[in-house]
């Protein structure tokens, strides 16, 4: 039988590689990367685009104008996306995902945010900056904290700006050499339909859109249950007036549970009734 480990002497400790969630964990654990299928059909990944510009569309119309958005960089952004577009739920709860979160964060963890990202050809991009998902943050820690999952909606390509990484980056607490980055920066093409999924701490930044068409995608950021979400999603589902899952689980990541009580009483009800 043939010996399913490369030999090594002074090893008590491997990753587990019983599946391709394990190679995935793996990759992303000490590169600070990977990808991932999300299992969705083309027609499915194609009806997201819609959504996605209504979404925008709606939003723009909320705060009054486009100038608005562009004034504060937060232009060509749909923000809590599945309080508005109920298949973006299903994107956000999306069986690959949940898996490989689980084994990364371990059982318990909370969707932070959920943001639909719109990468024009014509127009500059604040997403162009290096960055991290946790921004402004400059630590480093020996478990992971967070992840982010992009959804490629359209092909990731050189032309179209695909995303570029600093490999490595979330083990080492400050911003590399300009030097480095150019050096070492990996720019990451990904077909339609599959997850890009970084280390919250790993440095990123899109690249520019050269191409005529434009580039869609809907980013995730997962954390662990002490952070705080971008925007109170179950407060943004009833605004909206979106379906709220039964699923207890669901309900658990998208902060039903880890929501602040407003008193003693609903704290202790809470646990009554978990």
């Amino acid at each position: 039988m043939t010996n399913p480990h490369f030999d090594a002497y002074g090893v008590s400790e491997r990753f587990h590689q019983a599946d391709t969630i394990d190679e995935a964990i793996a990759e992303l654990r000490i590169n600070g990367y990977t990808t991932l299928a999300s299992g969705f059909s083309t027609d499915f990944i194609d009806s997201l685009k819609a959504g996605l510009d209504r979404t925008y569309a709606k939003q723009v119309a909320e705060i009054g104008a486009e100038s608005d958005l562009l004034s504060i960089n937060d232009a060509d952004i749909a923000r809590c996306m599945l309080s508005y577009e109920a298949d973006y739920l299903k994107v956000a709860t999306a069986a690959p995902l949940m898996e490989l979160t689980r084994r990364f964060l371990g059982s318990e963890f909370v969707l932070i945010m959920q943001n639909g990202i719109i990468n024009r050809p014509d127009r500059k991009n604040y997403q162009a900056k290096w960055h991290r998902d946790l921004n402004y943050q400059h630590w480093t820690s020996s478990k992971p904290m967070a992840m982010n999952a992009l959804l490629c909606i359209d092909e990731f390509t050189c032309e179209n700006g695909a995303t570029f990484v600093l490999p490595g980056t979330h083990h080492v607490a400050p911003f590399p050499t300009d030097a480095f980055a150019r050096k070492f920066e990996k720019q990451l093409a990904v077909p339609a339909g599959a997850f890009l999924v970084l280390d919250a701490m790993v440095f990123h930044r899109a690249g520019i859109n050269q191409s005529s068409h434009v580039r869609r995608a809907v980013n995730h950021v997962i954390g662990l249950p002490f952070m705080a979400q971008q925007i109170d999603i179950p407060s943004a589902m009833s605004r909206n007036g979106a379906a709220v899952p039964d699923d207890p689980a669901i309900r658990q990541y998208l902060n039903f549970r880890w929501a602040p009580a407003a008193d003693a009483m609903e704290w202790r009800r809470r646990r009554i009734l978990r």
